[in-house]
C-alpha cells in the first residue's frame, strides 16, 4: 500500500490487525516497483499515484483499490471492473474544508488582497490602487458541479448576499430547487452570466479541458475563476493568456496541471492569480477523517462486508473478481 504521509503508518498498521492484515509500503520507486509490491496485496491504497491497467492486471489477490481522496481519476476504473475489483474513494472526508477554501480564494482575489499586501510591503498605503472594488450582494456565483462540495458552497455564498447558479447535467431539478439554486442547462450560459465561477466537478473524459480557451472567452471581463477540483479540467495555457491580457478579473487555483507547482510556471508571475499547494482538503479534522474512513473501508471489505463508497458497483453484481 502507498500512503501520502508517514504519520498514517502506525495508525494503519494497528487498524490492519482488525483484518489480520499487515501494511507494506511502496511510497517510493517507479511503477514497476509499485506493481511488484502490489501484486500480492489484498488491498491497494493510493493517493495520487496512477494505478493503470498493467498494474491492475498483475493484482492476484486484491479485494479493493482505494483512492485516499475525493477524486479517483488516478485509478483505471474500467480495468479494475474488468478484473472484478471494487474501486472506492473518500467522497465526504473534507467537503466543508474544500468549500471554505474555494470561498477564501474567491474573496482573496475579489478584494485584491495580494495587490494590497504587495504594495504595503513597498511602503504604499493607498486604497486607490485597488479600484474598482465591489461588494457581493446580488452578484452571481456560478458553480460547475453540484455534488457534495458544490452544495456546501451554496450557503457560504448566500451568506455574502450572492445569487447562486449551477451547471450539473447529472442531477434532477428538485436538487436545485431544494438548494435555492438557479439551474443552467448549458455550461456556456453559466459562464456568460456569472461574476464568479467555482469548479467542483470530477475529472473525467467529459470534463477534461472543459474550461478551454473558448469557454474562458465567454467570461465577463471582471469574472474570477476558482478551481479546487483538478487542474486538468482547465486549459492552463489559455487561462494564463487570459490573465496576462487582463481579459478576466483573476483566478484562484488550488490545483494545477503539473504538481508540485514550480516557480517557472507562468502563473507564478501573474498578479491576478493566486495559487495554493493543493491544500483545500486539509484541516486537522479532515486529516483524521481520511485515516479513519479509509481504514473503515479497507477493514470492512477484507472482513467480507460490502464497500461503502464504491464507484463500480457492477463488480458486486458479477459475483467478485474475474
Amino acid at each position: 500500500m502507498k500512503f501520502g504521509a508517514s504519520s498514517f503508518l502506525h495508525y494503519f498498521e494497528e487498524r490492519a490487525k482488525e483484518a489480520d492484515a499487515v501494511i507494506v509500503e511502496a511510497r517510493d520507486g517507479d511503477d514497476g516497483f509499485f506493481a511488484s509490491k502490489a501484486r500480492e496485496a489484498s488491498a491497494v491504497v493510493v493517493i495520487g499515484r496512477k494505478v493503470g491497467p498493467e498494474v491492475i492486471r498483475g493484482l492476484e489477490k486484491c479485494e479493493i483499490i482505494l483512492a485516499l481522496s475525493v477524486g479517483y481519476d488516478c485509478i483505471d476504473v474500467a480495468a479494475a471492473t474488468e478484473r472484478g475489483i471494487p474501486v472506492c474513494h473518500l467522497p465526504a472526508y473534507c467537503t466543508d474544508d474544500v468549500a471554505s477554501h474555494a470561498m477564501a480564494l474567491l474573496l482573496t482575489l475579489t478584494r485584491k488582497i495580494p495587490l494590497f499586501v504587495s504594495q504595503l510591503r513597498k511602503g504604499r498605503w493607498d486604497y486607490n490602487i485597488g479600484k474598482p472594488l465591489y461588494n457581493y450582494r446580488g452578484k452571481i456565483l456560478g458553480i460547475v458541479g453540484l455534488g457534495r462540495i458544490g452544495r456546501a458552497v451554496v450557503p457560504k455564498a448566500k451568506g455574502f448576499g450572492m445569487e447562486v447558479s449551477a451547471y450539473d447535467p447529472y442531477l434532477d431539478d428538485d436538487i436545485f430547487d431544494r438548494l435555492g439554486v438557479q439551474r443552467r442547462y448549458e455550461l456556456d450560459d453559466l459562464l456568460r452570466e456569472s461574476d464568479f465561477i467555482t469548479i467542483h466537478a470530477p475529472l473525467t473524459g467529459e470534463t477534461l479541458r472543459m474550461i478551454d480557451a473558448r469557454a474562458i472567452g465567454l467570461l465577463k471581463p471582471h469574472a474570477v475563476l476558482v478551481n479546487t477540483a483538478r487542474g486538468e479540467i482547465l486549459d492552463e495555457a489559455a487561462l494564463c493568456e487570459a490573465l496576462r491580457e487582463k481579459r478576466i478579473g483573476g483566478a484562484g487555483l488550488d490545483v494545477v496541471d503539473n504538481e508540485p507547482f514550480t516557480p517557472d510556471n507562468p502563473l507564478y508571475s501573474l498578479d491576478n492569480a493566486v495559487v495554493t499547494p493543493h491544500v483545500a482538503w486539509y484541516s486537522e479534522e479532515s486529516f483524521r477523517n481520511s485515516m479513519a474512513q479509509s481504514m473503515d473501508e479497507v477493514v470492512g471489505v477484507l472482513n467480507g462486508h460490502r464497500p461503502r463508497s464504491i464507484v463500480n458497483p457492477e463488480v458486486l453484481w458479477k459475483g467478485g473478481r474475474g
